[in-house]
This record gives C-alpha cells, sequence and structure tokens, in this order.
C-alpha cells in the first residue's frame, strides 16, 4: 500500500467557492473547463429539469486510461470518483477524487485492490457531503484512505528469444512462463485500453450503470453523466 493521498477538486457544502488540494493547477484547469463546458451544455439543453437529474445522479467511480488526458498528464493512468456535490451558496458543481496510478493493475488481485479503494472513496464523499465536513476533517479521512499501490515487475519478454535464436533459461520453469502471459496479457490489455475510460455507478434504486467512452464523455452530452438513468432494455 502506498501512502499517495488523493487530490480533490469541486465544491463541497462546507465551502462558499471551489477548492483543490494535491492536484496541478494544469490539471485543475483542464479538468474543471470540462466540467463546466458540459454542466452549461446540460442546462441549455435541459433547462426544466436538469437540476432533478444532476441531484438524484450516482458517484461515478471511474479510470482514465493511459493516452486519454493530454499531455503531460496522458501517460499515466487515474482513477477517482465523480459525485455531484453543491457549496455553502447553492451553486452546483461536482466533487472529483483523484489520483494517478503508477500502473494500471495487471491481475485480478490489483483490480480488487483498486475497486475496493474506489468503494472506499465513493463511501468517504458521500459522508463529507451529507454531513457538510470542513476540509480538515475531508483531509484527514482522505489520509487514512492513500492510493492503493503494487510493485511494477519488469518486463517478462526478456525470456523471449530475438529472431531465430534460441533463449535457455536454465533456473525458470513453469511459474515463468505462467509469468509471461500474464504480462502478455497485460500489454494487450493497456494497448486495447489506451485512450478509455471506465465509469461505473450503483443507481439510488439499486440500478448499475457502466459507461466506456474514448476520451472524456463529450462536453456536449454530459447527460451521459448527470442525465436520467437510461431505461433498462
Amino acid at each position: 500500500m502506498s501512502n499517495v493521498v488523493a487530490g480533490w477538486h469541486g465544491k463541497l457544502p462546507s465551502l462558499g467557492d471551489f477548492a483543490s488540494r494535491r492536484l496541478e493547477p494544469d490539471f485543475v484547469a483542464l479538468w474543471d473547463g470540462w466540467l463546466a463546458a458540459g454542466l452549461a451544455h446540460l442546462q441549455q439543453q435541459s433547462p426544466g429539469d436538469w437540476l432533478q437529474h444532476y441531484l438524484a445522479c450516482p458517484a461515478w467511480r471511474f479510470v482514465l486510461m493511459p493516452g486519454l488526458l493530454p499531455a503531460p498528464f496522458g501517460d499515466r493512468t487515474w482513477a477517482g470518483v465523480l459525485m455531484p456535490s453543491v457549496d455553502r451558496i447553492g451553486r452546483y458543481f461536482p466533487l472529483t477524487l483523484i489520483a494517478p496510478l503508477v500502473e494500471p493493475p495487471r491481475s485480478n488481485a490489483e483490480l480488487r485492490t483498486l475497486l475496493r479503494w474506489l468503494h472506499d472513496l465513493d463511501d468517504l464523499a458521500a459522508d463529507a457531503l451529507q454531513d457538510d465536513w470542513p476540509i480538515d476533517r475531508l483531509e484527514a479521512e482522505l489520509a487514512q484512505c492513500p492510493r492503493p499501490g503494487w510493485d511494477v515487475p519488469a518486463p517478462m519478454t526478456e525470456l523471449l528469444p530475438s529472431g531465430d535464436a534460441v533463449a535457455a533459461h536454465p533456473a525458470a520453469g513453469a511459474e515463468a512462463i505462467v509469468a509471461l502471459i500474464a504480462d502478455g496479457q497485460a500489454q494487450a490489455w493497456r494497448h486495447a485500453s489506451a485512450g478509455h475510460a471506465f465509469w461505473w455507478a450503483d443507481g439510488q434504486s439499486g440500478e448499475r450503470r457502466l459507461l466506456v467512452t474514448h476520451g472524456l464523455p463529450p462536453t456536449d452530452d454530459m447527460r451521459l453523466l448527470f442525465g436520467a438513468a437510461p431505461a433498462a432494455s
């Protein structure tokens, strides 16, 4: 487990305006600009009921794969929670808890660790909004919920011969073959998912929602995140 604490940006019921912690200004500008443009378009699309749907929208847990964000942030995997929120004055804007990962999860165990962390962040954000946490309380709770970390293994491709050569590994056995296959699967997954984002949520009525987007959801269709839940097919 690492000791990296998630950063955050957005609005809290205990504050009168935006606040951020542990996020670079350029990242905040990028993220804030995307959300602000999307919410403005949503209000234009649905002036009569956008707020009703916004307030009823669940928190979204997400993973942004490498290649999705522009440089210098796009070479990393990002994970976090996006939750509808409001400030003390009644101005609506989401709260985001987010952190970069050292590497995308490469195994089921690492993925489960990441999902547990996002579940804990989701609960933490919900408590912060419901109980009007001040910043110091939010910071203290986040410090108790650090980003998961795992060792980055050396590439197993060194086991493969080059060209028509033969590679002999006297000390390696079947476990090396398993590791080589797992490494290949992880590399293939990273290549296939580059530039994509995965969003999932549990609705207030128990319905589950999943979105997979190439890039961030478009600002002209933020109903994907903050609109009415689609009817079950």
